[in-house]
């Protein structure tokens, strides 16, 4: 009766672990900030996104840290929404979001911004560009209370909404 036991105890956790590799996602193209090939090509991407596969993407953002000015890498995936092709290149739109920013003590963490929830939503290309909308007063109030002047502050928003970064886009595999 043990060795029974045993037997499906292995049998089922055999199964559930093909199940789980069955659904997972593979990167098949990745582009620097400037939309150049990494690795893969662009129209094997392509495909899959005319197959209707489902479609990953995700894109780095790069910075000094605000405490010890050390550089910084933050990664993020998202699923793909509404996906478009023009010209060779494929870009995807992101669902909205809660917005979220860094933490930055020991160990890190991640929080929703202004402790409350609001939105963010993004293009993401191939090229390597971001065209994101978020909640503008609440950052522009942030960046007013630290003592940026008007001119200053458009600026930075201005740069926020548009901005290039290196992007890996993945597919589900059988």
């Amino acid at each position: 009766m043990k060795r029974i036991i045993t037997l499906l105890f292995i049998a089922t956790t055999l199964a559930l672990s093909a199940q789980t590799t069955s659904n997972a996602y593979n990167i098949i193209y990745s582009a620097d900030k400037d939309g150049n090939a990494v690795n893969g090509k662009i129209e094997n991407l392509i495909e899959h996104v005319k197959s209707g596969n489902p479609i990953r993407v995700g894109w780095t953002l790069k910075f000094p840290h605000p405490v010890t000015g050390k550089p910084t890498e933050m990664q993020h995936w998202a699923d793909a929404g509404f996906i478009t092709i023009l010209d060779g290149h494929v870009f995807a739109q992101i669902k909205p979001i809660y917005e979220q920013g860094p933490g930055f003590e020991t160990p890190p963490s991640v929080y929703l911004t202004q402790n409350k929830p609001n939105g963010w939503v993004a293009i993401i290309g191939t090229t390597g560009m971001v065209r994101q909308k978020f909640d503008v007063e609440s950052l522009r109030q942030s960046l007013k209370e630290s003592g940026m002047s008007n001119e200053e502050i458009e600026k930075i928003l201005k740069q926020q909404e548009t901005m290039n970064v290196p992007t890996m886009w993945a597919v589900m595999t059988k």
